[in-house]
């Protein structure tokens, strides 16, 4: 990131250093990487992310694959190797300090970095900030820990605003990222699919406990759903290669045949007519695909009682899935915890299946939803704030040789 001596030399290309903590950061973080490229060829770009990250060009300094949690509970257990890996870090970054960091979702990991390279005066852009989902003031302390704020929703500018950071609204990068690259009519070829039978996706999430506790009810209630429905096709997305066996072993032992994908492919997932979706980003990514859905979510009890009591009791927000977060009302049906069982989504997804008038009425209010998310555009926007905020660096920089 710096000379022999230390210093960075304006006519070496700059460095940026980006960190996400958890899946869905590793894939906006490789978005927004490829958006930096494009608009400044050579830019050197470190830091923490996972395989999409690395793909993008990324030279990681640690992989952060398997920090994705969620709850203070599950957390816990991973503590003490996360916070080694970003005190090396800052211990990196302050030896040979980068233009700029850019920090992605993630406030687990990134709110206690932010405070550790406060004062390196590193300029420092936080994109999806934590908890900008919510219509209420939370996650306020961001705003004095960075230069500049991308956030994905509109009314998060405002709730963020007032302190040092500059606070832009960009839009979401799922908005860029979950659209078919071919027309249904040549998807169905593609996939081997029959499109004269209903297809169905069943997204069993991103992280390991999800796959201890969410997918094992997503395959039970599939075998309950082609009993109910002779000839349906199914499509399970597979987060990582690593998942692949498990994935697949939990619908064999389910007697259920399913099409496993690589990730989210949208050329396929565009042909579902509803999916059974673990909470998360990727419930945002079938709302730009208009696919009805049922959102699933089951943890472990120590998760159970943290949402409750954090996100139920004390913060007021009882929906899980981000279409009813963001509308503020239930636009999905959500099975959560104790009632996340194969019965009752067999019977929501047969419903989807059965009732035409509710599928064109849910599709209708995804498109509201899809609205407040902006238009496609959200990496570029925050590669642009991303060179405007290194660019002040750049200029303060003397000149080589003086």
């Amino acid at each position: 990131m710096a000379d022999a001596g230390g210093q960075s030399t304006p006519d070496r290309s700059p460095v940026i250093c980006v960190v996400a903590g958890e899946a869905s950061g590793d894939w906006a973080g490789a978005q927004l990487v490829r958006a930096l490229r494009e608009k400044r060829a050579g830019i050197v770009v470190r830091g923490i992310g996972g395989k999409r990250m690395a793909a993008a060009g990324v030279e990681l300094l640690a992989d952060s694959t398997d920090w994705g949690v969620i709850g203070v509970f599950d957390a816990l257990r991973r503590v003490p190797r996360i916070y080694l890996a970003l005190r090396r870090l800052r211990a990196l970054l302050a030896h040979s300090p980068p233009m700029g960091v850019v920090l992605i979702d993630s406030g687990g990991v990134n709110i206690p970095l932010a405070r550790m390279i406060r004062k390196l005066g590193l300029k420092t852009l936080y994109y999806l900030p934590p908890g900008s989902w919510s219509r209420r003031p939370r996650g306020r302390a961001v705003r004095d820990l960075c230069d500049v704020i991308a956030t994905p929703f509109p009314w998060s500018k405002d709730l963020l605003a007032g302190g040092r950071a500059r606070v832009e609204w960009v839009g979401h990068p799922v908005r860029e990222a979950a659209r078919p690259g071919i027309p249904k009519e040549a998807a169905w070829g593609r996939y081997g699919l029959d499109a004269g039978r209903p297809v169905m996706a069943l997204a069993p999430g991103s992280r390991g406990q999800e796959m201890r506790y969410v997918l094992p009810i997503m395959a039970e209630a599939a075998s309950l759903v082609s009993q109910r429905w002779e000839g349906v096709q199914f499509l399970a997305p597979v987060s990582d290669p690593v998942y692949e066996k498990p994935v697949r072993d939990a619908f064999r032992k389910a007697g259920v045949q399913v099409v496993l994908l690589r990730g989210m492919e949208y050329d396929a997932l565009q042909l579902a007519e509803a999916a059974a979706v673990c909470s998360g980003t990727a419930t945002l990514e079938f709302t730009c695909l208009g696919v009805p859905m049922v959102v699933v979510y089951k943890g472990s009890p120590g998760m159970t009682l943290e949402f409750l009591l954090l996100r139920g009791v004390l913060g007021n927000q009882w929906h899980a899935g981000m279409p009813n977060i963001i509308a503020s009302r239930e636009v999905v049906p959500e099975l959560l915890w104790r009632y996340a069982k194969p019965e009752a989504l067999a019977r929501e997804l047969s419903s989807l299946l059965e009732d035409e008038e509710r599928r064109d009425r849910m599709k209708a209010d995804l498109e509201d939803v899809l609205r407040t998310l902006g238009e496609p555009g959200a990496s570029g926007k925050t590669a642009e704030l991303v060179l405007d905020m290194i660019s002040e660096r750049e200029a303060a920089k003397p000149k080589h040789g003086h």
